[in-house]
């Protein structure tokens, strides 16, 4: 009975599930060298009785005070161990237009420097944590930039898109009134184009190059003559061109039935026999864009992709040190220009007419009911359908 007695009072059945606090900060960054304003997330880890879904839309829980966080970046030679004379303090701002999600949108901490990146140097981000309970620690990150000095002295090289080509004489710029409008092909007779490609020219030190075009279009309402801007984003394909360095990133045999299925899913259906005060007028040009990462962000991407094969466990990649997050480069280019056709390149009259009427392709009616117009170069004439 006395050993009962013992050992039912110095037991407890209580289990504590919170592990005690520990401070981990989170790093997300991305350089871009045609940029001079660079944003930065630092965030700390956060633990509570909540569930996490609940912790997550609490204002401020993942976020640094002004006493708990110094940060700054430092340019480095290409050893990565020497300084240069150039570092920037961090600036804290806030913003309150982010999206949606799982957590608190309603107001999030950033941090910015404002500076031209040199492509030949390196960049360091450090940050001093000051966390009450805990010694004070430094986290640091190295990045290289993207891209290569322009041969003028001034910002990095363009990056080009050379398929589709633009048409025109060799001097010709976006917008010039040489240019014809046969530049994208996604109809070829009776069918969709087999050999449609993309090739846009090598960025240094690029590593994933993911490529996708945009079409504009407009619902414009006659009775109010207010306009809405709209698109609806096509993908073209993402590949790692790592041992393909100097070369130009071609995206063979892309498959255009999938642009006239994707605009069919992501535009609305517009009965203009119904609703008879709105027009919708589409672009006739089409924006290409391209995004590439350095070698640290596509390693983190590839390592984030879903997990489709029979062995779960997802391998942890960072490149920030006393901490968690990317510190990386990345360049956004695209074909968008302040000139008359500014999205880039014009399709074709067979690309206009099977996406306005749905009159050449046989097997398909995708973008029939989206009831697009395009005035001054589609009609409906006495022998059909046309585009010029």
């Amino acid at each position: 009975m006395a050993v009962a007695s013992i050992l039912s009072t110095g037991c407890s059945t209580d289990i504590d599930v919170i592990a005690p606090k520990r401070d981990v900060t989170i790093i997300y960054g991305l350089l871009e060298a045609d940029q001079t304003r660079q944003f930065i997330r630092i965030n700390k880890a956060f633990v509570g009785e909540d569930s996490a879904a609940a912790l997550a839309r609490q204002n401020g829980i993942n976020e640094y005070s002004d006493a708990e966080l110094n940060a700054f970046v430092h340019e480095m030679e290409v050893d990565g161990i020497t300084k240069t004379e150039k570092t920037w303090p961090l600036t804290k701002t806030t913003i309150y237009n982010k999206e949606d999600g799982s957590f608190n949108s309603d107001s999030n901490v950033i941090y910015y420097f404002d500076a031209t990146l040199d492509v030949t140097k390196l960049y360091q981000l450090e940050c001093v944590v000051n966390v009450e309970g805990e010694d004070e620690r430094k986290v640091t990150a190295l990045t290289d930039i993207l891209g290569a000095p322009a041969s003028s002295g001034i910002g990095i090289e363009a990056v080009r898109l050379d398929e589709p080509r633009l048409s025109g004489n060799a001097g010709s710029t976006n917008g010039g009134s040489d240019r014809n409008k046969q530049e994208v092909l996604w109809v070829n007779g009776v069918d969709y184009a087999k050999s449609f490609e993309v090739e846009w020219s090598d960025v240094t030190g690029g590593h994933l190059y993911t490529s996708y075009c945009r079409l504009y279009y407009r619902d414009f309402n006659l009775t109010t003559g207010v306009a809405t801007l709209d698109s609806v984003t096509l993908s073209i394909g993402s590949r790692n061109f790592e041992d393909e360095a100097g070369a130009k990133k071609i995206f063979p045999g892309i498959s255009t039935q999938d642009f006239y299925s994707t605009i069919a899913r992501r535009v609305d259906d517009l009965d203009t026999t119904v609703v008879r005060n709105m027009q919708r007028i589409v672009s006739d040009t089409v924006q290409f864009f391209v995004e590439v990462a350095n070698k640290e962000l596509t390693t983190y991407i590839e390592v984030n992709q879903p997990i489709s094969g029979v062995v779960q466990d997802r391998p942890e990649y960072t490149n920030v040190n006393g901490g968690i997050g990317i510190w990386a480069s990345r360049l956004v280019a695209s074909t968008r220009t302040n000139s008359v056709h500014t999205s880039g390149r014009i399709l074709d009259n067979k690309t206009m007419e099977e996406l306005l009427y749905s009159n050449l392709v046989n097997s398909n009616d995708y973008t029939k009911s989206k009831s697009f117009t395009r005035p001054g170069r589609c009609a409906i004439l006495a022998t059909g359908p046309k585009c010029q």
